[in-house]
């Protein structure tokens, strides 16, 4: 076990480095072209800012990630209403997908109120999360689908899927690790750093809940389950 952490942090270092790595290099190319050509400072300062938000991005995704993992960021202590929150998740990725010709629905089967006792923020950054990696993987035209339901165990249920390619079934372990790719990816349509699934199993675990991810059984998209503790 301690070897797999070893191994598992050595892994993260690495792609890490990598990820700092391309906008650095790009910061240092634009400096050398307004050493090189004044008439183009402008736009080499616009490309300046557009990288150091990046890595001021990736910077805060990374905090927020080893915060998770040291325990040192807790589930919070306030009740928040689930179904409110996941209408409120879904508002927004409505908005954000509407020029894009994908839709987002959700589908409430619960029939009373659902309360819960956690940190509002968090779960709503990983539910996010998790939407938007769905909207950006499923075609335009299509839709993402949002489900809230009781599970055969007694916990909540919430199911998001998409209409994408999936994931092959040899890396569905791998989904939820720090700037994984899966091999279906198109990567001319790939945003972000890789770590919002990470981010998102490490909230709902900080929770008391699982979550993973599954392939639809016809291969028309995937579906990631999250089951949280009612309390």
């Amino acid at each position: 076990h301690i070897d797999q952490l070893m191994q598992g942090q050595r892994r993260l270092l690495h792609d890490v480095s990598h990820e700092l790595r391309s906008p650095l290099a790009r910061m240092q190319t634009a400096v050398g072209l307004a050493h090189q050509q004044p008439a183009r400072v402008a736009s080499a300062l616009e490309r300046i800012g557009l990288e150091a938000s990046r890595l001021d991005e990736l910077v805060g995704e990374l905090l927020t990630l080893a915060r998770l993992e040291s325990g040192k960021q807790a589930p919070g202590d306030e009740y928040i209403d689930l179904r409110e929150l996941l209408a409120s998740v879904v508002d927004d990725a409505r908005f954000e997908a509407s020029d894009s010709g994908r839709t987002i629905d959700l589908v409430d089967d619960l029939e009373r109120d659902v309360v819960l006792h956690a940190s509002g923020p968090l779960l709503h950054r990983a539910i996010e999360n998790i939407v938007r990696n769905a909207l950006q993987h499923t075609p335009a035209g299509s839709k993402v689908e949002v489900n809230l339901h009781a599970a055969p165990s007694g916990r909540l249920r919430i199911v998001i899927r998409d209409h994408g390619p999936g994931i092959a079934d040899d890396q569905l372990g791998s989904v939820f690790e720090p700037f994984f790719r899966s091999s279906k990816s198109d990567a001319t349509n790939t945003r972000g750093f890789g770590l919002g699934l990470a981010i998102a199993r490490r909230a709902i675990e900080a929770h008391g809940g699982s979550i993973a991810a599954e392939n639809v059984a016809d291969g028309s998209g995937l579906r990631v389950i999250i089951e949280l503790p009612e309390h």
